[in-house]
């Protein structure tokens, strides 16, 4: 009797067993979990692009500013601030003033009174009456004086009228002198601006400023008007104050633009490779980018760098198992260890 108990025991404490080892099975299966879709890990490579906006202005070199050489009168002014001219334009015409025909009138006469006096020293030194000192003194008189009224012609003090014309074809920027004005020598009547020199001067920011260098293309894109291509010409080696940017220049290579017109560049500064994955496949979290993979039906997080972005994917670096799928859908959701399902893998 007692035998059969115990066995009758036994079997009913294996029976115990097995219930509770179903049911704990049971309730794991149950637990959360989270629909995803996946993607075998893929490497590639991207273009990386700095963009950075400004304006289009006159590169170095580009802008000529017009002067007088002699003291003027403006008598008319024919040019406007952003007009455009051909080369040989009149921009402003100009009258010698008074003082400038006085002092080109001294010079003449300063001119044909050294003459005369080297012609008499010569005359005297071959009757041995002067000598070669004398003949050297009046030498350098002559040529002091020719060198001044030459000096005048070559200004235009020569002539009672003379004319400003554009030195190349370019955009008229600054008008300085009006009709009536009397200008001393040296004086700004007007500034042009070569139309094949003008650049793009865009900000960048400073922790991706070590990124660039002379001679990266460059897509500039001007507002209100056309798509250009360019390539980097300059890098400033500070920081702008009022804007906290690095200012770079873009060469346009002579295409037409406005001059202050503003723009986004594009700039390529290289190409990346690594994993490459759907930009919303890497997220952030607490300040660091993070992809998951799936393991045994299970999420595994994965800290990454995002290397570069462009048209919808991103190219990644870290500690990817490429044996292991990575989420593409659904990854917002996931939690370190939490199970998953998988939906059929994308191709990629």
């Amino acid at each position: 009797m007692t035998r059969f108990f115990c066995s009758d025991a036994r079997r009913l404490a294996g029976v115990v067993v097995a219930v509770a080892w179903f049911a704990g099975n049971a309730a794991l299966a149950a637990g959360p979990s989270v629909l995803v879709t996946t993607i075998p890990v893929t490497r590639g490579a991207l273009e990386r692009t700095i963009t950075a906006y400004g304006r289009i202005a006159p590169g170095m070199g580009a802008a000529r500013t017009l002067t007088t050489f002699y003291e003027a009168v403006v008598t008319a002014v024919e040019a406007r601030p952003g007009m455009a001219v051909r080369k040989g334009q009149v921009i402003a015409r100009i009258a010698a003033a008074p003082a400038t025909r006085a002092a080109y009138a001294q010079a003449v006469a300063a001119r044909d009174g050294a003459l005369r006096v080297l012609a008499h020293t010569r005359a005297l030194l071959a009757r041995h009456l002067a000598t070669r000192t004398q003949l050297a003194q009046s030498e350098q008189a002559a040529r002091t004086a020719l060198a001044t009224l030459d000096a005048l012609k070559r200004e235009g003090a020569d002539r009672a009228a003379a004319t400003i014309e554009a030195p190349f074809a370019g955009i008229v920027t600054a008008i300085a002198a009006a009709p009536g004005a009397t200008l001393p020598p040296g004086t700004a009547i007007a500034t042009v601006v070569r139309r094949a020199g003008l650049v793009a001067v865009v900000g960048v920011d400073p922790a991706e400023a070590g990124r660039l260098a002379a001679g990266q293309p460059a897509s500039v894109d001007v507002f209100g008007g056309a798509a250009l291509r360019g390539r980097i010409k300059t890098v400033s080696g500070e920081v702008d104050p009022r804007t906290g940017l690095v200012n770079a220049t873009v060469g346009l290579g002579g295409a037409p633009a406005l001059i202050g017109a503003m723009v986004r560049a594009r700039i390529d500064t290289g190409t990346v490779r690594g994993v490459l994955v759907p930009r919303d496949a890497a997220l952030p979290a607490e300040g660091r980018d993070v992809i998951w993979q799936v393991r045994a039906g299970h999420a595994v997080r994965v800290i990454v760098h995002v290397l570069a972005s462009a048209h919808g994917e991103s190219i990644v670096a870290g500690p990817v198992d490429p044996a292991l799928p990575v989420v593409v859908a659904g990854n917002a959701q996931l939690k370190p260890g939490i199970a998953v399902r998988v939906q059929a893998e994308q191709g990629y």
